[in-house]
């Protein structure tokens, strides 16, 4: 038999088998197809993360970066209470003065000063109503960098920022569960930490966050003054940061280089100095969450590595019976000619062939559930090209693995003994 004769006919009784013994076959390629779905998924979940957090990024503009006190790389940032004398305790602080000095520089448009306050348990309180807080104290400019907008009311100004005026921006989050579909520009509310003293701020508009996967995730944000938020609440000077946006003639590298220079005057480090501050671009914060999601998926991958290694095994037993089952064919076939390699591809194909109908029932089964995870979830998966590959190239390599040793064996009768077999 030829080549194409020999995969013709491996299909043909793979084919054959799956449909004389449906129940048999089908839990057979079952583990195939449950791995298959569950790579294909959990790629097209993992894939549509990464790109709604990449667009999130690269709305600030893709040349915008941060400046931080302290490194905040490799292990994560550091709270500064794991010892005494690291990096994060050790840095001095950013001063809120070098935002004038950072934005006269050559090619940088805008500097913003930032202190995240999300974590810390901010509460706003109107009434008889109180809502954690997302609490972020930004400057007059924040807009500027960020891809928001305003769907009612306004921004606060820098003259209200110089005064730490205490105004804020709230989402509809807020102003759903705090005002109950009144009016709040104008509203004061109240805003603290549990158990210490809050102060009152007087809300001027309602913010939208640009439209991502991650805008749903958190919620009930709260924008100060960053003034105001150190004048009525206090922060902790290690707790800011800058944003900054080169401006459009300027390429990423240029504008690091220029802030780095500028820093190390401001610091008054020598030339032989290390940084003591970190800038972080947005391919390294790209680069830090896809090896978290890496992470995620490789584990995920070696529980559908459970499910393909079941259904190998039910390989093995089914290409064990369908040898048996075949004895006298097999030593017709020899005593006619048939050489053992054609007998063994014959079998790796009819074993190939099953399961690589069970990867493409879990294709399409997959498939389904990315649609339905799509339209009816806020995650918009995306099912990546390669994966298809790969779980089709599995599903193949998973027959020719676990039906190598069937196949072989049949492969190995002896012509004489397989004629008389009964």
């Amino acid at each position: 038999m030829g080549l194409f004769a020999t995969l013709r006919e491996g299909v043909r009784v793979a084919l054959d088998s799956l449909n004389a013994n449906k129940v048999r076959s089908g839990l057979t390629i079952l583990g195939v197809t449950i791995g298959v779905l569950v790579v294909m998924v959990i790629a097209a979940i993992v894939q549509g993360i990464n790109d709604s957090f990449r667009d999130a990024i690269a709305s600030r503009g893709v040349t915008t970066f941060w400046v931080f006190h302290a490194p905040v790389g490799g292990g994560g940032i550091s709270t500064g209470l794991e010892e005494e004398e690291n990096e994060f305790m050790k840095n001095p602080p950013l001063q809120l003065a070098w935002v004038d000095e950072l934005e006269r520089l050559p090619g940088i448009d805008r500097v913003s000063a930032t202190a995240d306050l999300s974590g810390w348990g901010y509460l706003a309180r109107f009434g008889g109503e109180e809502v954690r807080l997302s609490l972020y104290a930004v400057d007059a400019a924040y807009l500027e960098i960020d891809a928001g907008d305003m769907v009612d009311g306004r921004w606060f100004t820098q003259a209200e920022d110089d005064r730490g005026t205490p105004v804020a921006v709230i989402d509809s989050a807020v102003a759903e569960d705090l005002f109950e579909g009144r009016d709040p520009i104008g509203r004061d509310i109240s805003i603290g930490l549990p158990r210490r003293g809050s102060a009152r701020f007087r809300v001027i508009g309602v913010y939208r966050q640009p439209e991502n996967l991650f805008a749903g995730l958190s919620s009930h944000w709260v924008f100060i003054p960053f003034n105001a938020a150190d004048k009525h609440l206090g922060i902790w000077d290690r707790m800011v940061a800058f944003t900054v946006r080169p401006s459009p003639e300027l390429t990423l590298e240029q504008g690091l280089d220029v802030v780095r220079g500028r820093l190390r005057q401001l610091r008054g480090l020598g030339p032989g100095q290390e940084d003591d501050f970190d800038l972080i671009t947005q391919d390294q914060v790209l680069d830090f969450w896809g090896r978290l999601t890496g992470v995620f998926f490789a584990v995920m991958v070696a529980l559908s590595g459970v499910g393909l290694l079941v259904g190998g095994v039910g390989v093995i037993g089914i290409m064990m019976i369908s040898v048996t089952e075949r004895t006298r064919e097999i030593g017709l076939r020899k005593a006619m000619g048939a050489r053992r390699r054609d007998l063994l591809l014959q079998f790796l194909v009819e074993a190939s062939t099953l399961t690589l109908l069970g990867g493409a029932a879990g294709l399409v089964l997959g498939g389904i559930i990315v649609w339905i995870v799509t339209t009816f979830t806020p995650v918009p998966a995306s099912v990546p090209l390669w994966s298809v590959v790969v779980a089709l190239l599995a599903s193949v390599l998973t027959g020719v693995g676990f039906g190598m040793y069937p196949a072989a064996r049949g492969a190995t009768l002896d012509p004489v003994d397989a004629l008389r077999y009964e």
